[in-house]
């Protein structure tokens, strides 16, 4: 019989068994979850399980009156969960779901009263085989500047505690962007404490010159803050940067790196330049279906 938990301390404590935590995306982790919560947001974490086996979960998260759920729900995909999950989040208002495409279960989420909405894009790069295996997937304008990265005398680099020299340069960016991805140096030193999150770099000799904070996935190392050092702009270190993430997470059994989003639709010069230079990777493009009520 299939009963539902709504409290994410006892979830978190009854998983010591990697079957108790069935989030491959993480977006859906309980350790995310609890990583929000001390941020000050809000969040629901639902758990359906039949005894003491977990069938799916659903972290959803406020903002500004609405709540998201990001990438979900994650176990096996079954119309009873979904319908366990939705009702226990039925008194929420205005909430949006990007769902896994494997829970786009119409029905069910018509019965909740959720109506389709135009799906969240991203790109997938693939990381299978060989240094030139990949680079041959990559546009030649992409394919040159890697090339010249690599020739630049950068380090590749694994390491939360190159935060305070990344930051600086990625604040500059974000705040002359008028980005609302912009993060605080405290918010990402405390995501970096998380065992899915890497801060992945390109040094050139002390100074860190592009780089790129990255959650990890089931199939994929999703790159999510990034930046460009503006006095190694010419030597592409973000290219760099990248294809390195590549070899790691091939090396490390993902077979994607996920670029975070793609507008397709009418857009700016500067998305325009940001979707360029993300398609010159040769990566295919991917919706999530998002559902909203």
């Amino acid at each position: 019989m299939l009963h539902i938990c709504t409290d994410l301390e006892e979830s978190h404590a009854r998983a010591d068994d990697d079957r108790m935590n069935p989030a491959k995306d993480f977006h859906q982790d309980r350790e995310r979850a609890l990583f929000l919560r001390r941020q000050g947001v809000a969040v629901r974490y639902l758990e359906v399980a039949d005894g003491e086996r977990p069938r799916g979960t659903m972290l959803l998260e406020e903002n500004d009156g609405a709540w998201f759920m990001w990438k979900g729900p994650t176990g096996a995909p079954d119309p009873d969960v979904l319908r366990r999950l939705l009702s226990s989040s039925a008194d929420l208002p205005r909430v949006t779901l990007v769902l896994q495409p494997e829970w786009e279960l119409p029905e069910v989420l018509a019965d909740a009263g959720f109506q389709a909405a135009e799906g969240f894009e991203t790109l997938l790069v693939d990381t299978t085989g060989e240094d030139e295996d990949m680079l041959g997937r990559m546009r030649a304008s992409t394919r040159s500047r890697v090339r010249r990265a690599l020739r630049s005398g950068f380090t590749f680099t694994d390491d939360p505690g190159l935060l305070t020299r990344f930051h600086p340069f990625y604040a500059d960016a974000m705040r002359h962007a008028d980005s609302p991805d912009f993060a605080s140096q405290e918010y990402l030193r405390e995501l970096l404490e998380l065992p899915r999150v890497h801060l992945f770099g390109a040094l050139h000799g002390t100074e860190m010159a592009a780089g790129s904070v990255c959650l990890i996935n089931d199939s994929a190392v999703e790159s999510r803050y990034v930046s460009t050092n503006p006095e190694y702009r010419s030597q592409a270190p973000l290219n760099f940067v990248h294809f390195q993430t590549m070899k790691w997470a091939g090396e490390h059994g993902m077979r994607y790196l996920d670029l975070s989003g793609i507008d397709t639709g009418e857009t700016s010069e500067k998305t325009k330049m940001i979707n360029r230079f993300k398609l010159g990777f040769g990566g295919r493009e991917y919706v999530y279906p998002t559902y909203c009520r």
